[in-house]
């Protein structure tokens, strides 16, 4: 007789279980995040590709599009009645709805931004070694599917609790390692629940 898996919540934690080791050989610091930072992490988007995204599709384009249809609209009523004629003039406008319902992206943003979690800013002594911590995490995506709050700290060497273990990543493509005097600071996306 086959012996079946347990499907277990502790079984499948078991299994999953992943070891992040230290890899950091130069001094680490951990900055805690003042209050104008945890401000500007909960209300300013932090890609500002969708801002201008949507700037141009949602507000710009669609302008010039009744410009253009205005300035063509207003000619052939021109032609037609002459320039004293009457014009069929709509002041109202239409708003649609189609766009907010058929998409998600809005309150999906809204929701993500009220579920984040703050964390301590990492700065590291080189380029080279915060360059690896990012690879390292990277891989442990790819390995997992997720590289918690607790992974960084692990990676760096820093002692963390144990909700630093429930926030994290699913994809780190806007991490860098930015330059300032202290170091090498890693800003990373906003940490979100991990299921």
């Amino acid at each position: 007789m086959e012996e079946y898996k347990s499907n277990s919540h502790k079984s499948k934690e078991e299994k999953t279980e992943k070891k992040v080791e230290k890899i950091v050989t130069g001094s680490v610091k951990s900055k805690k995040k003042n209050e104008i930072r945890k401000f500007a992490d909960v209300f300013i988007s932090e890609d500002i590709e969708n801002v201008k995204s949507y700037i141009l599709e949602d507000i710009i384009v669609p302008a010039i599009k009744k410009a253009i249809s205005d300035v063509v609209t207003s000619g052939i009523d021109m032609i037609l009645y002459g320039e004293t004629g009457k014009t069929k003039k709509n002041n109202s406008s239409r708003v649609s709805y189609r766009d907010y319902y058929g998409s998600n992206d809005r309150r999906n943003s809204y929701s993500s931004t009220r579920r984040t979690y703050s964390y301590d800013d990492i700065i590291l002594d080189n380029r080279g070694e915060a360059e690896e911590v990012l690879m390292k995490m990277d891989e442990l995506i790819d390995a997992y599917g997720v590289a918690s709050v607790g992974d960084l700290y692990d990676l760096v060497g820093i002692t963390g609790d144990y909700t630093d273990n429930k926030y994290g990543w699913t994809n780190l493509r806007s991490a860098q390692a930015v330059r300032t005097r202290d170091g090498y600071l890693l800003k990373l996306p906003k940490a979100l629940p991990l299921n």
